[in-house]
């Protein structure tokens, strides 16, 4: 079959993601027979008069869309995405009339067939897709009824079975050599982006990734990571690399050999990645040092003792203490990353969490207020109990969570704070976050993570 692959990703704040998991199923389409047609819609000059010419001269037989996010998770500055996408959908369905149109992505593994009550598709991938989209175009090929593959949800069909996690295929590299046009991701600032593991068996109560992922974990060999960006570097020049892995050094001894092997190819690499703070110790930061981190990213939420019990995170106070002065001893820069209003969060609690961020001395903090609600997370329970949200919201709609101990006065304190110290990003007050600023650094060819450059 003829099919065309669509990022439909239309965010562009700071830097731009690139379509690595688009690529994964890319080359699984094609291994499985297919003609495969790749459009990424975020570089394009005009991404609605792109599709149209595609859709015309390739004439798909089958239109997959990759769908990354269903909002920005900013309260303050909320924009949602699925608006571009119906309207990238209605455009398909009145130039490629008939053609079967597939959801999937991280947006569509978390909603599942709720996205159907927003996006007039025809059938949704959750989960990965290597497996599952493969089967469905196999039974769109025979003229077989798709109902009860594993990770496929049909429109008013039954809930789809999920997709056995031994069947899935081998996790290596992406080829997304073979589908990415690099160019316009570095003139913007962004890095090359590489995944060495799929899978988070923790339970912290608003995060999507296993329900994305899975709950069991599965590794790249070291090896072949270092291979990928090896090539990478000689084919297309790729120095900047940023590690999307959830948590790249969970389990550490991953993190650490897959940092020797780079180290020892002295490939002339910049890295950055994101971090759990529990899982750093003196040798793995002399290893990202020496391999060439440049940033690290904490997924650190909260400073207060009883914020981390409560948001389920599975580190310590002194966790966060370690780490920070292990990025201080290796000069290694570093950012906290925090969400502000979780369930039982007081004044008294944000108190805390400030106080030992000016204790620990970041080279930033990126401050979030308001947890979104995603369906399947155990924020979903937790707002029901409080009252924040009815028992049939389907969450397609954004709902955030703020704690009811909270109102007005959370905002303030953050914001006042925030304002009075260059270390802070707050995106929802626009704290640190001028578009014209940013773009300027841009221009200056500055690639990477720019919470790197405050003082």
């Amino acid at each position: 079959m003829r099919v065309l692959l669509v990022y439909s990703n239309q965010t562009r704040d700071l830097i731009l993601p690139p379509p690595i998991g688009l690529s994964y199923v890319a080359s699984a389409t094609r291994r499985a027979g297919h003609a495969v047609r790749f459009l990424d819609l975020l570089t394009a000059r005009a991404p609605r008069a792109a599709l149209r010419s595609t859709l015309r001269e390739f004439q798909p037989e089958v239109v997959g869309f990759s769908v990354r996010n269903i909002d920005n998770i900013v309260c303050q500055r909320l924009n949602s995405d699925f608006d571009e996408l119906a309207r990238f959908i209605r455009l398909i369905r009145t130039t490629a009339t008939g053609t079967p149109i597939v959801l999937g992505g991280p947006a569509i593994s978390v909603l599942g067939a709720r996205a159907f009550e927003r996006l007039d598709a025809d059938y949704a991938v959750r989960g990965e897709g290597e497996a599952a989209f493969p089967d469905l175009l196999a039974a769109l090929a025979t003229g077989r009824d798709p109902s009860g593959i594993p990770g496929v949800c049909v429109r008013d069909g039954d809930p789809s079975p999920d997709q056995d996690p031994a069947r899935l295929p081998a996790f290596g590299a992406s080829g997304m050599q073979d589908w990415i046009d690099w160019r316009p991701y570095h003139r913007h600032g962004s890095t090359f982006a590489i995944q060495t593991k799929r899978g988070c068996y923790f339970e912290c109560v608003f995060c999507s990734y296993p329900l994305i992922e899975g709950s069991r974990v599965r590794m790249r060999s070291p090896r072949s990571v270092v291979d990928e960006i090896e090539a990478a570097r000689a084919e297309l020049g790729a120095r900047h690399w940023f590690f999307v892995d959830n948590i790249f050094n969970m389990p550490i001894r991953h993190c650490k050999e897959i940092c020797e092997e780079i180290a020892a190819r002295d490939l002339d690499i910049e890295w950055s990645g994101y971090l759990n703070p529990k899982f750093v110790d003196d040798e793995l930061c002399d290893l990202m040092a020496r391999s060439g981190c440049k940033a690290i990213e904490f997924g650190t939420d909260s400073g207060s003792p009883t914020m981390i019990a409560n948001l389920k995170k599975e580190f310590e106070v002194g966790d966060l203490r370690r780490s920070s002065e292990l990025c201080h001893r290796h000069g290694l820069k570093f950012c906290h990353s925090l969400i502000f209003g979780g369930p039982g969060e007081t004044l008294q609690t944000v108190s805390e969490t400030i106080e030992l961020m000016d204790q620990l001395r970041p080279t930033a903090v990126i401050a979030m207020t308001g947890i979104r609600i995603l369906p399947g997370t155990g924020m979903v329970e937790i707002a029901l109990r409080d009252g924040q949200i009815d028992p049939d919201d389907n969450l397609l709609y954004p709902k955030f969570y703020v704690s009811p101990n909270l109102g007005d006065e959370l905002i303030e304190r953050i914001e006042s704070y925030a304002r009075a110290h260059s270390n802070w990003i707050v995106p929802g007050q626009g704290i640190r976050t001028n578009v014209r600023v940013l773009q300027k650094l841009r221009d200056r060819k500055i690639k990477g993570q720019l919470w790197r450059l405050l003082r």
